[in-house]
């Protein structure tokens, strides 16, 4: 009975605990997130490639980022709402920051 009672008690406390996500992985999501922001800005910025290419280059680099912080919300157990990807892309953001994140 004890034993059994033991048992019970530790699987209690283990749901309880927050899980933490391991901090090689979170710094690897952190990373490709800075990489990703620098390139959407590159392209935001760059005038010197045609249009259309740079148009298709920035829609690619921004499904990307979207995808890593969807990658990086569910690192943190962070919901993530069903929006239009440019809020969905502010309202993941702005929990990931508040949450100490920073890329």
């Amino acid at each position: 009975m004890t034993a059994h009672l033991g048992d019970l008690a530790r699987s209690v406390w283990r749901r309880s605990r927050p899980s933490v996500p391991d901090p090689f992985e979170t710094l690897t999501v952190q990373s490709r997130l800075t990489r990703l922001a620098g390139e959407i800005n590159r392209l935001e910025l760059e005038s010197r490639s045609g249009r259309w290419a740079r148009a298709h280059h920035l829609t690619a680099a921004q499904s990307a980022y979207d995808r890593v912080l969807t990658e990086s919300c569910d690192l943190l157990a962070v919901p993530v709402p069903e929006a239009p990807p440019a809020v969905r892309r502010v309202l993941a953001e702005s929990e990931l920051r508040s949450r100490g994140w920073s890329w």
